[in-house]
Formats: C-alpha cells, sequence, structure tokens
C-alpha cells in the first residue's frame, strides 16, 4: 500500500513539473501553441492508459477468479473489463479533440 501511495505522489509530481515547465518555457521563448497541444496529448493519452491498465488488471484478475468459480457468468465479467478498456479509448478521443481544435 505504502508503494502505491509514493507510485501516486510520484506520478502527480511529476504532471505537475511537464505542465509548469511547459508554462514557464512558452513564456520565456514565445513557444506556439501547436507545441502545448502536442503535450496535452501526450499528457491525456498517457494517463488514461495508465488507468485503463491498472483497471483492466483488477477488472481481469476478478474476473477470470469469477470464471474459475462459475463459468456461466462469462459474458458478464468480459463487459467490466470492456469498459475498463474504453478509459483508454476516451483518452485517445479526448487526444483527437485537441488535435482538431
Amino acid at each position: 500500500m505504502k508503494a502505491k501511495k509514493i507510485l501516486f505522489s510520484l506520478i502527480i509530481m511529476f504532471y505537475l513539473a511537464v505542465g509548469l515547465a511547459s508554462v514557464a518555457l512558452a513564456q520565456e521563448a514565445g513557444a506556439a501553441p501547436q507545441e502545448n497541444k502536442f503535450l496535452a496529448m501526450a499528457i491525456g493519452v498517457g494517463l488514461s492508459s495508465i488507468g485503463a491498465g491498472y483497471a483492466v488488471a483488477k477488472t481481469g484478475s476478478a474476473a477470470s477468479a469469477t470464471i474459475t468459480e462459475k463459468p456461466e457468468l462469462f459474458g458478464r465479467t468480459i463487459v467490466y473489463v470492456g469498459m475498463a478498456e474504453g478509459i483508454a479509448i476516451y483518452g485517445l478521443l479526448i487526444a483527437f479533440l485537441i488535435w482538431i481544435t
């Protein structure tokens, strides 16, 4: 549990450092909005993929344990794993929306 808290705090610090660094660079060098757009796309897809991976790991292990005991619940459990995978697709969709604007 302690390792999860440390990992979570490192991810938050990395996110804040990248965000603040991009703001500082944009103010100093007059960076084009296009550069910040690609950074926002990368952060959106990356964080949503990390979240989706975590969700699929948890739901997948629970689904396999459920299927072991009751094989007739396969259809129900696979829906939950698919919903967890949708988190990454939402991040990709947001990246496309950022790219278009």
